[in-house]
C-alpha cells in the first residue's frame, strides 16, 4: 500500500470501528454520515481498512499508524521462538533472556516480567508491549469489523453482484483468519457472526470454531479473485489461493485435534489443495531458488496472504519482525549489528546437515556455528539505505505457494497415500537443489516431511503452531528444543497462551485457561 493509501485507511478504521463493547463496533454508518455505504470506494476503502486492522493487531503496539513505535513481536514470539530451539546471544551484551523463557515455555515470565535493562527499559512489558498477547481485543475488532462489511455490503446499490460476492468474500476471509489466529493461541474463544453484537459470549470449542470457519469460509471463496492485475493487491487483499490455504490449515489443525475425525479432515485438506495447486490458472508459482528474495519482499506470485512492508511508503515492522533477531545489518555508528539469537547447532545439523546439497544452506545461513552474535539467517536480505542505516525492507510472510504442497504431503502420508507424499513433499525439495526423499517408512516420511517444513520455513512463523498441530511438542526427539509437554499438561492447555482479567471486563461469561490459572 502506498504511504498516504495507508495512513488514511487506518485513520478511516479507527473513526468507523471504535469499540462500544468487547464484541461490538459501532455501524460505520452511525459514525461516518448518511452518505457511506453509498459507492464502490466507500466499500473498497472499508475493505481495505480491514485488512489494515489485522496488521494492527499483529504488529502495532498502538491501533493509530505512526503513533509511538511498531513494536509488538507477535509472530516471532508466538511462531519462531515459542518452545523453538533458539539461543541468545548473551555474549554480544543485548540482554534478550525472553528467548530462554520462550523456548522454556516460561510464560509466566511475561505475566510477571523480570526486571532487565536495555536502553533504559527495565521491562519487557514497556519494551514489546507483552501484555497484547494474553489479550484477544484486536482479532475481535477484526471479527466485528468483517461482520459489518459482510452486512453491508447488501445495502450498496451501485455494487454489481460479482463486485458484493467478492466483498462478502473478503470479509469472510478475514473473519476466519482471525478466528484462527485466536485458536491456534488461546484454543476456545467466544464466536460470533453477527453484527454490532453487544452479547456477552462465553467460550466455543476450538473445534465447533473451527468447523464454522470452515463452512463459512468454503461457502464463499470462489468468489474471491485467484489474483489481482495491480501488483499493490497481490498476497495483501483476499485471494482464492489465500482462502484455501486457511481452509488446508484450519482442516490440518482439526486433524490434529479431533482425532475420531482426522481422516476425513486430512482428506479434506487434500481437496482443498488440489483445487488451489491445479486449479489456479497459473496465478501462482514455486519461484526458482535464485528468485527468493523476491518472495519476501512480498506481492511475489509465491504470495498468498502477507503483511506488507516497505520503508518508501513508511511501513516499517521494527522490532516486531523475525528479521531483526536474526540478520546482521548496519546501526547507526557504522558499526555491524550482532544477532540478538541462533538456532542451535543440532537442530541446524539436523535439518541441514552439510553433507547433503541444499540451497538453503549455503544461501540461508551464514555463520550458522556462531554463538557470539555473528550468525545471520540471510534468508531476509532485502535492505533499503538511509543516510545512517541500512534496514530489513521484507514483507511478513503469513502463507505461501510452498506450503501448499507441503501440507499436501503431510496430509496424503496421515492417510497413507505414499506416492502423493512423497510427489508434493519433492517439488519443494527439488526448488532447492535437495536430493528426493528416499526414506523406505511410514514414519520416516512424516519425519522427512516434518524436517522439510523446519527448513522451508524457517523463521517465518510456522514452527511452533506445526509442532502442536501435530503433537511433536510431546515427542522430545521431534521437539527440537529440548523442551516437551506431558500429554496432561498438553490436554490442560499448556499449548495455549494466558488470558488477563481484561477479557472479561465486558464479557464476564469468559473463563480462563486452566493451565496458566
Amino acid at each position: 500500500m502506498k504511504k498516504i493509501t495507508t495512513l488514511i485507511l487506518l485513520a478511516f478504521v479507527l473513526t468507523t470501528v471504535g469499540c462500544k463493547k468487547f464484541l461490538n463496533v459501532d455501524p460505520p454508518s452511525n459514525l461516518s454520515g448518511n452518505n457511506f455505504w453509498k459507492s464502490y470506494e466507500d466499500v473498497d476503502n472499508y475493505t481495505n481498512g480491514l485488512f489494515e486492522s489485522f496488521r494492527a493487531a499483529t504488529f502495532r503496539s498502538n491501533m493509530k499508524s505512526g503513533a509511538g513505535s511498531d513494536e509488538f513481536p507477535f509472530f516471532p514470539f508466538t511462531g519462531d521462538m515459542r518452545m523453538a530451539p533458539v539461543v541468545e546471544n548473551t555474549g554480544a551484551g543485548w540482554q534478550r533472556t525472553y528467548i530462554k523463557g520462550l523456548r522454556d515455555n516460561n510464560l509466566r515470565l511475561f505475566l510477571n516480567p523480570a526486571t532487565w535493562t536495555y536502553s533504559g527499559v527495565n521491562n519487557w512489558n514497556s519494551l514489546f508491549n507483552t501484555s497484547r498477547f494474553f489479550n484477544w481485543d484486536r482479532f475481535f475488532k477484526v471479527v466485528a469489523s468483517a461482520n459489518i462489511l459482510i452486512e453491508k455490503v447488501s445495502t450498496v446499490d451501485v455494487l454489481s453482484e460479482a463486485d458484493k460476492k467478492r466483498f462478502i468474500a473478503e470479509g469472510t476471509l478475514m473473519r476466519n483468519m482471525a478466528y484462527f489466529m485466536m485458536v491456534r493461541l488461546w484454543g476456545d474463544v467466544p464466536y460470533y457472526t453477527k453484527a454490532n453484537n453487544t452479547t456477552s459470549l462465553s467460550r466455543t470449542n476450538m473445534l465447533e470454531v473451527l468447523r464454522n470457519c470452515v463452512a463459512d469460509l468454503a461457502a464463499v471463496e470462489k468468489d474471491l479473485p485467484w489474483t489481482y492485475n495491480d501488483p499493490g493487491r497481490r498476497a495483501v487483499r483476499g485471494m482464492r489461493g489465500g482462502a484455501l490455504i486457511l481452509l488446508m490449515h484450519m482442516k490440518m489443525w482439526l486433524g490434529g485435534f479431533d482425532e475420531p475425525n482426522a481422516q476425513q479432515h486430512f482428506r479434506d485438506a487434500i481437496d482443498f489443495g488440489l483445487e488451489l495447486t491445479t486449479q489456479n490458472g497459473g496465478a501462482y508459482e514455486l519461484l526458482p531458488f535464485e528468485r527468493y528474495r523476491e518472495i519476501f519482499r512480498g506481492r511475489s506470485k509465491e504470495g498468498l496472504f502477507e503483511i506488507p512492508q516497505n520503508i518508501n511508503y513508511g511501513e516499517r515492522f521494527g522490532w516486531s519482525f523475525i528479521s531483526d533477531h536474526v540478520t546482521q545489518f548496519l546501526l547507526t555508528n557504522g558499526q555491524l549489528k550482532n544477532t540478538y539469537m541462533y538456532w542451535d547447532a543440532a537442530f541446524l545439523n539436523e535439518i541441514f546437515p552439510s553433507s547433503k546439497p541444499d540451497k538453503r544452506t549455503t544461501n540461508w545461513l551464514k555463520n550458522r556455528s556462531n554463538t557470539t552474535g555473528g550468525f545471520s539467517l540471510t534468508k531476509y536480505a532485502n535492505t533499503f539505505i538511509t543516510e545512517s542505516v541500512l534496514s530489513i525492507d521484507d514483507s511478513q510472510i503469513l502463507f505461501r505457494y510452498a506450503d501448499a504442497f507441503l501440507l499436501l504431503a503431510e496430509a496424503y502420508a496421515a492417510i497413507g497415500e505414499t506416492t502423493q507424499a512423497v510427489a508434493n513433499l519433492d517439488i519443494i525439495k527439488a526448488r532447492a537443489g535437495a536430493d528426493p526423499y528416499s526414506g523406505s517408512s511410514p514414519d520416516d516420511l512424516k519425519k522427512e516431511i516434518w524436517d522439510e517444513r523446519c527448513r522451508e520455513f524457517i523463521g517465518e512463523s510456522h514452527y511452533y503452531y506445526d509442532l502442536v498441530r501435530t503433537k511433536n511438542i510431546l515427542d522430545r526427539d521431534l521437539s527440537y528444543s529440548g523442551t516437551v509437554l506431558t500429554t496432561e499438561q498438553f490436554r490442560a492447555g499448556a499449548w495455549t497462551w494466558p488470558l488477563s482479567d481484561a477479557v472479561r471486563v465486558n464479557n464476564p461469561q469468559v473463563t480462563y485457561n486452566n493451565y496458566w490459572r
